[in-house]
């Protein structure tokens, strides 16, 4: 009998500042397009731990509030060369008052751009559903 999968739970932080810019960097495993922040919500944790511990970690950025956007099913993402996944997104705008601390954790390319920026950039400069996610927050 073949074993049963079940999608990850994954937290998605669309990070805006006081000046109303989107932070989104890439990501190596959705071949360098933009993401948002995202985390696998861990055996124990709750959403808002993830959401909060995975902003800090990633960004070194206090969160101010946030507010839930929605779940998104992120149906077979490509994760490698010949590998998919399935995972269920909370995504949520993640609103920071200060960015002077900001520190990436890796050496990822970033950007700092209003939502009507980012909608002009082409679809392929996107992970899957990342830019209709920013279609909500314009």
């Amino acid at each position: 009998m073949e074993d049963k999968k079940y999608p990850k739970f994954v937290v998605g932080s669309f990070i805006i500042n006081s000046d109303g810019k989107l932070f989104l960097r890439t990501t190596p495993s959705q071949g360098e397009k933009y993401t948002c922040i995202n985390a696998k919500v861990e055996w124990g944790k709750t959403i808002e731990e993830t959401l909060i511990n995975s902003v800090k970690e990633k960004t070194n950025l206090e969160i101010k509030n946030f507010e839930f956007i929605g779940l998104t099913n992120g149906l077979n993402i490509p994760i490698s060369n010949s590998e998919t996944t399935n995972m269920i997104f909370a995504d949520y705008k993640v609103f920071i008052d200060d960015i002077s601390e900001f520190k990436q954790d890796s050496e990822r390319e970033y950007q700092w751009l209003t939502p009507a920026e980012w909608l002009k950039l082409d679809n392929n400069k996107f992970g899957p559903y990342i830019k209709e996610i920013i279609q909500k927050l314009a």
